[in-house]
């Protein structure tokens, strides 16, 4: 009897496998078919399933479906089989309109940038980016872009290295451009913050042309005033040490040289000011803050310089200065003072940037 079930054992394990052979043997020959509606795709640099998914009009989780991939992280020449039409029944999908007149090519060169490639051809970079199914806006050497067809092609911009001590602000006068674009072409999102060795691209230099510098004289002494000189020898000045009495020297015969008078109601206040000022200007982010004072006849007014440039102070308007006051140089932590007597309205500009401008009010 035993023996007799081991056989009908047998027999039901066969009739099983045969069973299993027919159910599956259809299934195999139906895999073909569907491999027929497909193509090989092999990852480039730059490539994720998104944008792949985009140019063949599928879908992301039909290609992870037909290639077994558990996560989005593909690599460059990794082998992906791209299903033409979704396995599973999925929304159309249509790849993003490209931007008109993106019918150019444009291949990346060392130190392109999605910003500076944009800024050269008048578009945003994320409308570069989207015309180029990009998501993040890193290139490499030798990429293809499409870019909007102009006449002529604009040419690539000049680089600068970075110097100890520069800033944007100098850099933008140098090459005769603005800083906004230097900002805008390379990325940065803070003008304020560059470093030593720093590689920028320079958009359109000799485009805005910037005042001469001007000459810088010594905190503490005064402008020099156009006066008639005497005939006769000029008297020799000499250098009188810090805290000394100068000593008069005596003056070859001949006309004595005559003094330049101050102006009415203004009078010089040195540098090294003691009492307490009666309005304080700051200077800060290439602007006087605040911009317009009003003091009493009498009182002193302290500019402060807490940028990390340069400044000045120079009574008067661009290209119409004073001899009322002048502090020169003004460097970061620097500071000037100078005391107006007679009421009036004084305006003042900063040599170093002419868009910094300011009023004094005396009453």
């Amino acid at each position: 009897m035993k023996t007799g079930w081991l056989s009908v054992q047998r027999v039901l394990w066969v009739m099983c496998a045969i069973v299993l052979l027919i159910t599956v043997l259809p299934i195999a020959r139906a895999e073909p078919a569907q491999q027929s509606a497909s193509i090989v795709y092999y990852v480039r640099y730059g490539d994720t399933l998104f944008s792949i998914a985009m140019r063949y009009g599928t879908t992301v989780p039909a290609i992870m479906q037909a290639n077994g991939l558990t996560s989005e992280f593909i690599y460059a020449g990794q082998r992906l089989v791209i299903p033409l039409q979704a396995t599973t029944p999925q929304p159309t999908l249509t790849p993003l309109a490209t931007p008109s007149n993106f019918n150019c090519t444009y291949t990346v060169q060392y130190r392109d940038t999605v910003y500076s490639i944009g800024y050269r051809y008048g578009v945003p970079a994320h409308v570069l980016m989207q015309a180029n199914y990009m998501l993040t806006p890193y290139l490499r050497v030798g990429q293809t872009l499409r870019v909007p067809c102009l006449s002529p092609t604009p040419t690539p911009f000049p680089t600068h290295i970075v110097q100890t001590g520069q800033n944007l602000f100098r850099i933008a006068i140098q090459y005769q451009t603005s800083v906004y674009a230097i900002a805008l072409t390379n990325g940065i999102w803070n003008p304020h913050w560059v470093y030593a060795g720093q590689s920028l691209v320079i958009p359109y230099p000799g485009s805005r042309i910037w005042p001469p510098v001007p000459t810088v004289t010594p905190a503490g002494t005064p402008a020099p005033t156009n006066t008639a000189s005497p005939t006769g020898p000029t008297p020799t000045r000499t250098a009188t040490p810090a805290g000394s009495t100068p000593t008069r020297t005596n003056t070859p015969a001949g006309p004595t040289p005559t003094r330049t008078a101050t102006p009415a109601g203004v009078t010089p206040t040195p540098t090294a000011f003691t009492g307490t000022p009666a309005a304080v200007i700051i200077m800060q982010s290439l602007r006087f803050v605040p911009p317009a004072v009003a003091i009493q006849s009498g009182g002193t007014v302290m500019w402060q310089n807490i940028d990390s440039v340069n400044h000045s102070v120079r009574s008067g308007v661009p290209g119409a200065p004073t001899t009322l006051f002048n502090s020169g140089t003004i460097a970061p932590g620097g500071k000037f003072y100078f005391t107006f007597t007679a009421p009036g309205t004084y305006p003042f500009y900063s040599e170093t940037d002419p868009n910094m401008r300011g009023t004094i009010t005396v009453q």
